[in-house]
């Protein structure tokens, strides 16, 4: 009996060990796939800790070109400028790509600098074009040596792939010249170039001979693969004319502003520049002059005699964080002459904001950096500079007058499948992180 138990148990252990060992083969078999996957996740997860690694050292090294380098005076000088560089960093033979742009993210842009109908950038085809309609150098463009004019019942025509754009906004610059109570020009959109809706019209309320901003939201149109702008103008007589320059479909980066005034004295009077409600208006001896060594260009702003003044307005309404930024320097300052800066929201109440004393004179242009925010932006705000000399040789040099606002700068980096997208503002030289976003997920 016992050795019947014996064998009895015998088999039964064989059994067990023949289980054991068909078991044991199941859970090996998984146990090693199990290795072997976490090795390649571990592998994985390394390989995207390194990627953004990388991409968080490339949006370092832009925030380092955007607050110290030299980018922003050079290839980032104005709105829509765009660069791109390689960081540097590679993982896995992979390498990284970063790009900056200012302001705003664009889609076509027309400058009219070709001089004809086929230059820009983002359109399907040239303008079309019908009637009294040119691109012509005369007349002070709003900037380079080109601008559209429209007189009679010209008209001008174009289209654009707008289907990829993200919140796409339309802006340009026109100039109302010499119009009569019944005279007007339309530009008009369409998503089809069959229906066409009146996005604005231009009458003789809008006269002033300077060039305006305007800025048109086209949420309304759609993203369209086949989008249209067009001038008409319904205009009586060859005196009466409209101009159009830089015309631009862009999606504006957060805290961006467009369409601010400056002034850089180049047109040789006192009714250049853009962006303003009207000329400079001066009392006294004031007036744009190549006489002494302007801080930019040929011209530059000069007031002298006692007491003598310019005073121009601008719409600022709506507008924030803003700054007056201008080039000063004056000849000579002696005792109970005075020169200074200042600025009114209603034309009324006067704040001065810069007093130059005697150890200012000198021959060197001093850059003034001047925060508006202090005051209301309204819709006529005024800057004025004042003087008062008793000698007929001392001056007070004004040049490059500009309202500026925040800058905005967007920045990608690409490695790999990982994309890092960083927004950042620069306000008085201070920059600061918006918004950081990234595809990157751990495996």
């Amino acid at each position: 009996m016992k050795e019947w138990m014996f064998h009895s148990q015998a088999g039964h252990v064989l059994v067990l060990a023949l289980i054991a060992l068909a078991a044991g083969s199941l859970l090996i078999t998984p146990f090693l796939r199990s290795v072997s996957n976490n090795v390649l996740l571990s592998e994985q997860f390394e390989n995207a800790i390194e990627e953004q690694y990388a991409s968080d050292a490339g949006v370092e090294e832009a925030l380092w070109h955007v607050t110290y380098g030299d980018y922003t005076e050079t290839v980032l000088d104005d709105p829509g400028d765009s660069t791109s560089f390689p960081s540097g960093e590679t993982i896995n033979g992979v390498d990284s790509t970063v790009s900056i742009t200012r302001d705003w993210i664009q889609y076509v842009v027309e400058d009219y600098e070709s001089g004809g109908w086929s230059g820009g950038t983002g359109w399907l085809a040239p303008w079309t074009t019908s009637g009294d309609a040119v691109v012509q150098t005369a007349e002070n463009p709003h900037e380079g040596s080109y601008h559209l004019r429209i007189r009679n019942s010209g008209y001008a025509a174009r289209s654009a792939d707008l289907s990829a754009a993200v919140e796409p906004r339309l802006y340009f610059w026109v100039r109302v010249d010499n119009f009569n109570q019944n005279d007007s020009v339309d530009v008009k959109l369409s998503s089809d170039g069959v229906i066409w809706t009146t996005a604005k019209t231009w009458t003789n309320a809008n006269n002033n001979n300077s060039y305006q901003f305007v800025e048109i939201d086209l949420a309304a149109y759609g993203p369209s693969s086949t989008f249209w702008i067009a001038f008409q103008g319904d205009l009586n007589g060859a005196s009466r004319q409209f101009f159009v320059d830089y015309i631009v479909v862009a999606n504006p980066l957060l805290g961006a502003q467009f369409g601010l005034p400056s002034d850089s004295f180049e047109s040789a009077d006192l009714q250049g520049g853009s962006g303003w409600l009207g000329d400079w208006q001066k009392t006294g001896n004031a007036e744009a002059t190549t006489q002494g060594t302007s801080n930019e260009g040929s011209y530059h702003l000069q007031v002298k005699a006692a007491p003598s003044s310019v005073e121009r307005s601008v719409d600022l309404s709506g507008r924030s964080e803003l700054r007056l930024q201008f080039w000063a320097k004056l000849t000579s300052l002696e005792d109970g002459e005075y020169a200074e800066a200042l600025v009114s929201s209603d034309h009324t109440n006067w704040t001065v904001v810069k007093t130059w004393t005697s150890a200012d004179s000198g021959q060197d242009y001093q850059f003034v950096d001047i925060d508006l925010s202090p005051f209301t932006m309204s819709s006529e705000f005024w800057i004025a500079f004042n003087s008062g000399f008793s000698q007929g040789n001392d001056f007070l040099y004004v040049d490059a007058v500009k309202i500026v606002g925040p800058i905005a700068y967007q920045i990608v980096v690409d490695i790999g499948d990982s994309t890092i997208t960083v927004n950042v503002t620069e306000i008085n030289g201070v920059t600061t992180i918006i918004s950081w976003e990234s595809n990157e997920t751990p495996p």
